[in-house]
């Protein structure tokens, strides 16, 4: 049995990334992954079943990487306002710095693949900004309105602000983002 390396494995990730974010899940081929990372096609099965495990492992190791990174920013002792914004930013910053991960991880969203990862993984990231969430309408810092709601609204700004910035109408400046942070608790707080 050939031993697993992280090296290669990093590899193959990164280079499912790429062809997702420029063909989408159809421009998957297993063989032409282990080609183009160096790898016989058998060597690339030591990492991943097949496409579908491929996928989903990926899907599931995004979704608790930024869990975890979320995590770290929510169990900092700040007021909930900065707590949000802190929030808030990390996505943003990761959306911007991360194309591939966020192109894979809303393409999966879209897709029967969603409902293979496991609901555990699933309800990990929606719990965490729902539970913030649900922290300010207790606290009657914003709006008791149903959490979903108030996520979409957040998630709006945040696509909104990503897709200015990538249009260059918009700077990832501390004045920009608090200027967006603003609109967005002007619309949220109680």
């Amino acid at each position: 049995m050939k031993l697993k390396d992280d090296t290669k494995r990093l590899a193959i990730i990164e280079e499912t990334l790429t062809v997702v974010y420029n063909k989408g899940f159809a421009g998957i081929k297993m063989a032409q992954i282990a080609k183009a990372v160096n790898l016989s096609p058998s060597t690339l099965y030591v990492y991943f079943k097949n496409k579908d495990d491929l996928i989903l492992s990926i899907a599931s190791e995004l979704i608790e990487t930024t869990t975890a990174d979320t995590k770290k920013i929510l169990n900092q002792n700040l007021p909930y306002k900065l707590k949000l914004k802190a929030f808030w930013v990390f996505y943003l910053n990761f959306w911007i710095n991360n194309a591939k991960e966020i192109n894979f991880i809303m393409q999966v969203k879209t897709s029967p693949y969603y409902d293979l990862i496991p609901k555990a993984i699933r309800d990990l990231k929606s719990s965490i900004g729902i539970s913030l969430l649900e922290k300010g309408k207790t606290e009657g810092l914003i709006k008791n309105i149903d959490s979903i709601i108030l996520s979409g609204i957040m998630e709006s700004f945040l696509l909104q602000t990503v897709k200015m910035i990538e249009n260059k109408q918009l700077t990832l400046t501390e004045t920009d983002t608090d200027i967006m942070f603003t609109c967005i608790w002007d619309a949220i707080k109680a």
